[in-house]
């Protein structure tokens, strides 16, 4: 006589499964069967509010500074400012300290002319020949106050940028990591 070999439930081993899953094709005792039902209804609900959440996502207006992207230029342009900001301190701390050299030389040679102008005074020795020569230096002591001839600010040409430019592209990480592994 030919036994017939009972399928048991895949869950709970005990019944015999009699009911068939289309999705996972595991065979279920009618108790199992409504649990994973069940089961399967709960994850459903998780996927419904996973697609509500997205769709909001989607449906929201873009926000000026919200998106990552946005943000990543935000700090790329404050990085790059702060940079900036910090050389331009340097630079002006080493014109004051040059200003103020310059400016000790210049107090030098106005001593020397003040010195000049009050001995001819004095003495009563001078002429137009001085009174040019002596208002000729005190527009050059002036002129060299007001733009030093031997302080220059200039772009160094010779220097590749230190202010990293960045770009945008269209396209998938992937293939900007393929792109990047040829170079």
């Amino acid at each position: 006589m030919a036994t017939a070999s009972i399928v048991r439930c895949t869950k709970c081993a005990k019944n015999a499964g009699t009911i068939t899953c289309e999705g996972c094709s595991a065979k279920f005792c009618r108790r199992c069967f409504d649990n994973h039902r069940q089961d399967l209804s709960k994850e459903l609900d998780n996927i419904v509010y996973e697609h509500d959440m997205l769709k909001q996502e989607l449906e929201k207006p873009n926000e000026n500074g919200t998106h990552p992207l946005l943000k990543q230029i935000d700090n790329w342009r404050k990085e790059s400012i702060d940079k900036i900001n910090q050389l331009a301190d340097r630079c002006r701390t080493d014109v004051v300290k040059l200003i103020d050299d310059n400016k000790n030389q210049l107090v030098d040679r106005f001593r020397k002319i003040t010195n000049t102008i009050r001995d001819s005074r004095s003495d009563e020795n001078y002429d137009d020949r001085h009174l040019k020569m002596w208002i000729t230096q005190l527009k050059e002591l002036k002129d060299e106050l007001i733009k030093p001839s031997n302080v220059h600010v200039e772009v160094d040409k010779q220097q590749p940028s230190w202010i990293q430019k960045i770009i945008v592209r269209e396209g998938s990480h992937q293939q900007e990591e393929v792109n990047d592994s040829k170079l």
